[in-house]
């Protein structure tokens, strides 16, 4: 594990970014940085499709980081 890794530094925020009818992002943030670290690539038409997205994306991420 990387050494000051912490997985509650990390967190998906979904936010309203784009136009109707798919107007819903998620974005990756990690504490103490300003922007994104990630963000969907496609946009949703709900915010819950966004968060389920960002919830898989998040622990793709954080897997990364962890190895």
């Amino acid at each position: 594990m990387s050494e000051g890794f912490d997985p509650a530094d990390y967190s998906v925020v979904v936010k309203l970014r784009g136009n109707p009818p798919n107007p819903w992002r998620w974005e990756i943030y990690r504490a103490g940085r300003w922007g994104p670290l990630e963000s969907s690539p496609d946009f949703f038409s709900s915010m819950a499709a966004a968060a389920k997205d960002g919830k898989k994306a998040l622990a793709r991420l954080l897997a990364e980081q962890a190895a």
